[in-house]
């Protein structure tokens, strides 16, 4: 069985949702300490974002779109959102323009590594109520439509 055959739209929505639920975990956890009132801790935005990558991909590879073209995307979600924009995911979820600003927020952080790698420096992080709301809506539009449930 090949890479191409074994990457299934439905597995890339299961660890989605499932990154998507240890983010929540951990924010539960650490989330909760002193300094994180707002801007949730690196380790959960990385996992909200990857849950958010997935969760397009997944989409992506429902439309038949091939394990190339999903690698060649990387961890830009920016790129992963306009592909899925192309693919017809409107047909299922739309963003309004501070889901967008949200993605982009996270989509900087999580392509160039800053979510798991110090880099020194300002940044902009987003706020992790909408970002936790923009996982979800994805989730739930994308995890039926590619055939995942829990």
């Amino acid at each position: 069985m090949s890479d191409e055959e074994r990457t299934s739209a439905i597995g890339l929505a299961r660890y989605a949702r499932e990154y998507f639920d240890c983010a929540l975990a951990a924010d539960e956890v650490v989330g909760q300490r002193t300094g994180y009132e707002v801007i949730a801790p690196a380790p959960v935005m990385y996992l909200v974002a990857h849950a958010i990558e997935l969760a397009l991909k997944s989409f992506l590879r429902h439309k038949d779109v091939s394990l190339k073209d999903l690698r060649s995307l990387s961890h830009n979600l920016e790129n992963c959102w306009s592909e899925a924009l192309d693919a017809g995911i409107e047909d299922f979820v739309s963003l309004n323009e501070t889901e967008l600003e949200t993605l982009q927020l996270i989509g900087a952080l999580h392509a160039t590594t800053e979510l798991r790698y110090i880099v020194t420096g300002p940044k902009t992080y987003p706020v992790f109520g909408p970002l936790e709301k923009l996982c979800k809506k994805l989730l739930d539009a994308i995890c039926p439509e590619v055939g995942y449930s829990r």
